[in-house]
């Protein structure tokens, strides 16, 4: 019988080798994810699970995996493009789900190194089925076919690009986009509730713990992973340069902004005193078991039900589970369940040997958390040193907490008892007998307060930069995804932004412009040192050299209290100076006339300025009046050209017309 023989081409041959060199070079060679990471599990622990688009993080079966022949290229390009470029997303697992799901349904097998751009069309398609992260999806999608490309994994080059356009909620106004954007925001219902949760000081361990998290993010808009890796004196106290007590949290932000402080609103200040409180106070004995751990390595926690027996010293069941914090009805039987996955315990008992401080001590060593002693190196924490640093079951209502395990919370801690989660028993809302008005559970994230602070800030104007800093964020173009004014909203503020009273705007900090202040002309009027000029600038320069308070241009407004301030201090400099230059004159220090006339000016300054302050002062003047002064002495070199004009001979002073032109330029000019 004939033998079939089907040619391979030599690139198919070289993309299969060179998939197979890149596995095995980020199995064997790299270290990303701890050299201990357990290669051959299909759950990677604070990574990711190897599974299909769709399955559960947790409790997924089988067939939900992803097909064992891309198993192997997404573990290491996984490992590989996380070691070049770390990311808390992980959006290199999203791009494999696609490409897998493509793979089967164009190839018939899920094989990589068949991708080509049919197969990325549909990986496109499959991405538009994440309903919040398609575009995320796709860049990655774009990423994988960039290294696909470099690797020559794949026999042809792929000219391929994402598909998938940017979100641009901000700009639409379509039903779908507003449902989103509402979606992402937090109901002023819940909060309320959470505001009286945390008012009423609930003692239960796991309240206290989520109203007290929830009051700090309240405060400035965090992530919950920096709310909990705050240190335990994260408080900054500062005054204001106007006498203020300003307080805020020292971050160590995300988003690649570095250490920082946000500050909190002045209406949060008791607030953020008290969450910090009830935290430290909270995780005041886990820090001193971190504390203990980090200056006594050999020693075991002598904590104050701990046998007082020598390290080496055999213990009894009773003895031993008094040293764990366990109970000792059984205690036998409490102990072989505590160490059921301790190999060593195994092995002590299959040699007949007692139990000892000390190997509890080797025991406890080993359950200290990973990167012991630092919570997170990055914003050197350490676990003594944080907020956030508990023992274990230390926020558990039923079983007490353990005396020498240490414990962290995840995120997962804190949301979990926000959202709520089919199947599960509980969340503070459900323990504290709070629904929605139509009787369905709150379900919320941390990132919804996140999104409720920066669209409020953008409500109240606040400038990108601030909002973008109290963020923690590195680059203002991130506000955008945050910001969910409405249409009508941003119609206000700009409403707003144009009308309202000249002193209105002065306590805004808005500009005024010369409508604002009765005079003619369109722009912004110019801002002195005693109101606000309005000279047109564009058609001839300032005519009195800055002498502001003999000028009728000068606009002064009631109730601008720093402009009144200034206008006393001049009022008080032009006496002094009057004072002493009479008291020269007289000396004989000046020839007699030969400071009358700065004395005369000043004089008519002086008369001036009392009495514009006395009008400003006057109870009968409103509140926004515009003050504006006339001086019938003004020199302008525009009214000395027009009273040349009007004493000199003209051949056309019979010109009724003419003569009629100049005296209405005169009324124009008050002169």
């Amino acid at each position: 019988m004939t033998n079939i023989l089907f040619f391979k081409p030599k690139e198919e041959i070289d993309a299969k080798a060179n998939l197979d060199e890149f596995i095995a070079m980020s199995r064997d060679r790299l270290t990303v994810f701890g050299a201990d990471l357990d290669w051959n599990s299909n759950a990677w622990p604070k990574v990711c699970n190897f599974t299909v688009m769709g399955a559960p993080a947790r409790g997924y079966s089988q067939d939900q995996l992803l097909d064992e022949k891309i198993i192997p290229f997404a573990k290491a390009y996984l490992r590989y493009q996380q070691g070049h470029k770390p990311t808390k997303s992980k959006n290199e697992i999203k791009a494999i789900r696609c490409v897998e799901k493509a793979l089967l349904q164009v190839k018939g097998k899920a094989d990589v190194t068949l991708v080509d751009v049919n197969v990325m069309d549909v990986a496109a398609s499959a991405a538009r089925d994440y309903p919040a992260t398609a575009y995320q999806a796709g860049v990655a999608l774009a990423r994988l076919v960039s290294f696909l490309n470099e690797s020559r994994i794949v026999s042809r080059k792929i000219i391929w690009k994402n598909p998938i356009p940017k979100p641009s909620e901000i700009i639409r106004i379509d039903s779908a986009t507003k449902a989103k954007r509402d979606a992402k925001m937090p109901a002023e219902q819940w909060l309320d509730w959470m505001a009286e949760m945390f008012a009423n000081n609930l003692e239960a361990p796991r309240d206290r713990f989520t109203t007290a998290l929830f009051a700090l993010l309240m405060c400035a808009p965090s992530r919950i992973s920096e709310i909990q890796d705050l240190p335990v004196n994260c408080l900054q106290y500062e005054i204001d340069d106007q006498g203020t007590k300003c307080i805020g949290l020292r971050f160590y932000a995300g988003k690649g902004f570095g250490a920082d402080i946000k500050w909190s609103p002045e209406v949060f200040n008791e607030t953020i005193i008290e969450a910090v409180r009830r935290l430290t106070e909270l995780s005041e004995k886990g820090r001193a078991l971190a504390q203990w751990y980090e200056k006594n390595p050999e020693k075991f926690y002598r904590h104050e039900n701990c046998p007082n027996v020598k390290e080496t010293q055999p213990l009894t069941d009773g003895q031993a589970c008094r040293a764990l914090g366990l109970t000792e009805g059984r205690p036998a039987a409490a102990l072989r369940q505590f160490f059921k996955n301790y190999a060593p315990y195994q092995s002590l008992k299959a040699m007949g040997e007692p139990l000892t401080l000390a190997f509890l001590n080797t025991y406890c060593r080993q359950q200290l958390p990973k990167g012991w002693p630092w919570k997170n190196k990055e914003r050197h924490i350490k676990y003594s040193e944080a907020l956030c640093c508990f023992r274990w079951n230390e926020l558990r209502s039923d079983m007490s907490p353990s005396p020498v395990l240490l414990w962290t919370p995840g995120k997962s801690t804190f949301t979990s008892d926000l959202n709520y989660i089919e199947g599960h028993r509980s969340n503070i809302w459900i323990r504290h007998g709070y629904k929605n008005q139509d009787g369905s559970h709150i379900s919320m994230t941390s990132h919804q307060i996140r999104h409720y602070l920066n669209t409020i800030g953008q409500q109240g104007a606040l400038s990108e930069l601030y909002i973008a800093r109290w963020s923690g964020r590195a680059n203002i173009h991130q506000n955008a995804t945050y910001n969910h004014m409405t249409t009508e909203e941003y119609v206000d503020l700009a409403k707003d932004i144009g009308v309202g009273t000249a002193l209105d705007k002065i306590k805004k900090n808005i500009p005024v412009t010369f409508s604002d202040l009765e005079a003619v002309g369109e722009g912004i009027a110019h801002v002195t040192e005693f109101g606000f000029c309005i000279h047109d600038f564009s058609m001839l320069p300032c005519q009195k050299h800055r002498d502001c308070l003999n000028c009728v241009e000068q606009v002064c407004v009631k109730g601008d209290d720093g402009k009144l301030k200034r206008l006393e201090q001049q009022r008080d400099g032009i006496r002094l100076q009057l004072k002493k230059a009479s008291g020269a004159s007289y000396a004989g220090e000046y020839e007699p006339g030969s400071v009358d006339r700065w004395t005369e000016h000043q004089i008519k300054t002086l008369e001036r300025v009392e009495q514009l302050i006395q009008i400003l002062e006057s109870p009968d003047t409103e509140d926004g009046a515009l003050i504006r002064m006339r001086n019938d002495q003004e020199f302008s070199p525009l009214k000395q050209a027009l009273a040349a004009e009007s004493s000199a001979p003209s051949l056309l002073s019979s010109d009724k017309a003419a003569l009629a032109d100049m005296d209405e330029l005169r009324a124009l000019l008050g002169v």
